[in-house]
């Protein structure tokens, strides 16, 4: 069954009318056409009046009949016969596809007046001549003097003045009271009514009408009075574009990938463009996956001053500085083509994702304009990545640094997880391997032979990391964690867990800072000649190191100067060192080099497992040298078998150092400690402050040492003891010592050589004296005992005065002295 005219010619609604489907349109018209040939072929009855139809009833059935020439229209029509009645009844209109009527002019313009063959109906087309051009609106149509019914246009509005001209011909169907045209009106009349809608269709374009072009000519083609808004669909420039009012002749003169700016057909571009206003990327620029982009991405950065990427691969085959911001998408990458270079000197804002890729080079530059924000990366964008054990990062950490080169600072940020390091990496200078916190970021180092980050320029960085042994590694590493080997590098807030020396600064490694550091050695047997830290530069600051942890004893050394070097070492700044390890926390070691000018402060030896040697130790050995160190604010848990030691085994001095506040708990073993079997050991002060007397043998001398002075209060105490003076004394020289109390009486002690020569009773006030020698055999006849401080000639003489002890030597000869005084 073909569809209904009704449904063919329906209205619709006002906002979108219907459009007649011819295809269905001639579906029907073959049907009616059909009817009417199967009604005759069938013994169908035709009669031109009813009058004849009315005379012939004749019939024994039932019948059918048409009329279809009644000079009265409304008789003509489809006819059915009752013979039990043996009378005619109109059943339908004839079933025509189109209706001829006339207009003769009978009716006006605006009010037409037609006559047809047959009658109108709502089943049939209807086809009419119009006589007149309308001169108004709305206009309606009478057929065969019936009701009056308002002529529609087929969008279902009223007819335009001038819309119907004379000798037009218009088709149109009955649809209750209007009648429906299949055909339109004339245009200049559609153009005119638009022209007077102007402003409502502007608005309602700007408002809703966003229409879609499939290319840009589309885009160009379309009428910007009606269109202001557009959606390019063609491939790899889609986008949202604006019709923008204005003169834009220059952007669209520079923008010949019409990227961004597009010139419409019917506008001069000092009036107007199309203007992209959604995000836009370089593929609107004409990038490609397999070919060149960097023409794109130049003529982005030029037109808009930034350049971005969108998800994807874009392949830049040629030699491309990009001078300004860059921006990646989720999923975005760029591939530099092999022996091909790309330059970037302006910011990277990206995803945490690998985007610069391929066998080319990257260099992550900066210049005048654009400072150093280029510099600052992340290790995930060169393809470095946490999680897996197997996989070496490294490679792809050395990218990162190698793109940033040694023009300027640097930094490489990293995520928090396990990086796996089977090769070392070199930073470049001032490189900053900046992670999120020790046992946070974590560098797994599997394998040995090669250091895991070294300096290759001045000024690195290292910051917020943690040093692991890979679980395949079957002994601790001999290779440091980090080597540095230029000036002013900095160490922070690292965790770093057993190796033979975990960090080195090597000679180059001058003006270096070391602070936070925490180490720990789990299963690492105490191996001679290892480090935590090892120093062979001058002018380090370590502050803030740690060894909470130990079960398997730990290095010779937590932190170790001068050892090893090749060149001299000068001014360390040694502060706040805690340690449990089975160690000897501060180890100056002058090994055929001299290290001088150092402070050692605030070191903390708790000892809960192991013995560690010393907490201190300064030993000379070879040609090497120290001078010019002070020790201050030590404490030293029992466990350590000595406190501070000094020990001379080389050809050169150790002399001129200072020891103050110092405490031990130790009640076997020596406290301060003073060996020597070679050079010369001379001129240490061991303050007033420095509390060893619970140790078995607080002070502890071998072999021979010159101007040895350990202050009287050094043992705090009931008594003061242990003021001890030793050293050589010219003729014609006296030397003091301030027995630190103003009211003082006790005893004076002095040999030479291995000979007692004097005893003596001291008494420093309120009447200062010394009693006669009490050394019944001296050898050294000359020494007298007198008051003051005035020497006798060929004597040595003793005196004491507002709590100091002179010593005068004018026996003519140079005399090596050890002199004890003890408190009572």
């Amino acid at each position: 069954m073909v569809e209904l005219a009704a449904n063919i010619w329906a209205d619709g609604p006002s906002s979108d009318p219907y459009e007649p489907d011819k295809a269905q349109i001639r579906a029907w018209g073959s049907w009616v056409e059909g009817i009417v040939t199967a009604f005759t072929s069938s013994g169908g009855l035709i009669y031109d009046t009813r009058a004849e139809l009315f005379a012939d009833v004749s019939f024994n059935e039932k019948r059918m009949a048409w009329v279809i020439d009644d000079p009265n229209v409304e008789y003509i029509g489809v006819y059915g016969f009752d013979h039990d009645t043996d009378t005619w009844e109109r059943k339908s209109d004839l079933p025509f596809s189109f209706i001829v009527a006339n207009d003769a002019g009978a009716g006006t313009p605006v009010a037409i007046q037609a006559t047809t063959a047959i009658p109108v109906s709502g089943s049939a087309l209807v086809w009419m001549e119009v006589a007149e051009t309308n001169t108004g609106g709305p206009v309606t149509v009478a057929f065969n003097g019936g009701a009056a019914l308002t002529i529609k246009t087929n969008s279902g509005n009223d007819v335009a003045v001038g819309g119907l001209t004379a000798g037009m011909i218009v088709m149109g169907i009955v649809s209750g009271s209007t009648f429906r045209l299949v055909s339109d009106q004339a245009s200049a009349a559609i153009v005119a009514a638009s022209e007077a809608a102007q402003a409502a269709a502007e608005a309602a374009a700007a408002s809703a009408n966003i229409r879609y072009a499939a290319t840009r000519t589309a885009l160009k083609a379309y009428n910007t009075n009606v269109t202001t808004l557009a959606f390019l669909g063609e491939a790899g420039r889609n986008g949202l574009y604006e019709w923008t009012a204005g003169d834009f002749s220059a952007q669209i003169a520079a923008d010949t990938a019409e990227a961004v700016y597009i010139k419409a057909d019917d506008t001069a571009a000092t009036s107007g463009a199309w203007v992209r206003i959604s995000s836009s990327d370089v593929s609107a620029f004409g990038s490609s996956p397999t070919s060149d982009s960097s023409p794109a991405i130049s003529a982005m950065a030029a037109l808009l001053g930034y350049v971005r990427f969108p998800a994807g691969n874009t392949l830049i085959d040629a030699n491309l500085t990009i001078d300004a911001p860059v921006y990646f998408a989720d999923g975005a990458y760029v591939t530099a083509a092999a022996t091909r270079t790309v330059t970037v000197t302006e910011v990277i804002d990206s995803p945490k994702q690998h985007i610069f890729r391929g066998d080319g080079s990257f260099i992550l530059a900066h210049d005048s304009d654009s400072g150093e924000p280029a510099r600052q990366v992340h290790a995930s964008w060169f393809g470095a990545f946490p999680g897996s054990n197997t996989v070496d990062q490294a490679p792809a950490i050395q990218k990162a640094f190698t793109a940033m080169g040694n023009s300027r600072e640097s930094k490489v940020e990293f995520d928090i997880g396990n990086y796996t390091m089977m090769t070392g990496v070199t930073l470049t200078r001032g490189g900053w391997v900046m992670g999120s916190g020790n046992r946070r970021t974590v560098f797994l180092v599997k394998g040995d032979g090669f250091d895991v980050f070294a300096t290759g320029h001045t000024a690195c960085r290292f910051s917020d990391i943690q040093f692991e042994n890979h679980p395949d590694n079957v002994s601790a590493r001999t290779s440091p964690f980090i080597r540095i080997d230029h000036d002013f590098c900095v160490i922070e807030n690292v965790f770093a867990q057993e190796a033979f020396n975990q960090i080195i600064v090597g000679e180059g490694g001058n003006n270096c800072a070391i602070r936070e550091l925490n180490m720990v050695w789990r299963t690492y047997p105490f191996t001679a000649g290892s480090a935590g830290i090892l120093v062979r530069g001058s002018g380090c600051n370590i502050s803030g190191v740690y060894s909470n942890y130990s079960s398997g004893g730990g290095p010779e050394s937590l932190i170790a100067v001068g050892k090893g070097a090749s060149g001299n070492v000068s001014a360390p700044r040694i502060n706040n060192v805690s340690y449990i390890c089975a160690s000897t926390g501060v180890l100056v070691h002058g090994d055929s080099i001299i290290v001088s000018r150092g402070q050692i402060n605030d070191i903390n030896y708790r000892g809960a497992t192991g013995n560690a040697p010393q907490a201190v130790k300064f030993l000379t050995s070879g040609s090497g040298g120290i001078f010019g160190f002070s020790v201050d604010d030590v404490t030293i848990n029992g466990t350590a078998t000595a406190d501070i030691t000094f020990q001379c085994n080389g050809s050169g001095d150790l002399k001129q150092i200072t020891v103050d506040n110092v405490f031990s708990s130790g009640t076997t073993g020596n406290g301060i400690e003073f060996i020597r079997t070679a050079g010369a050991l001379s001129d240490i002060v061991i303050g007033a402050t420095v509390n060893v007397r619970l140790r078995a043998t607080p002070v502890y001398f071998s072999g021979s040492n010159s101007g040895i002075r350990i202050d009287p209060r050094a043992m705090v105490g009931g008594d003061v003891a242990g003021v001890i003076y030793r050293g050589g004394v010219a003729n014609n020289t006296s030397f003091s010592i301030v027995l630190g109390k103003p009211i003082f009486s006790g005893t004076a002690t002095i040999t030479a050589g291995v000979s007692l020569i004097g005893r003596f009773i001291l008494r420093a006030a309120p009447s200062p004296a010394v009693s006669t020698n009490l050394e019944t055999a001296p050898a050294f006849s000359t020494v007298v005992a007198v008051v003051g401080t005035s020497g006798v000639a060929s004597n040595l003489t003793l005196g004491v005065q507002d709590g100091v002890l002179y010593v005068d030597n004018k026996t003519g000869s140079t005399q090596n002295i050890s002199l004890a005084v003890m408190g009572a």
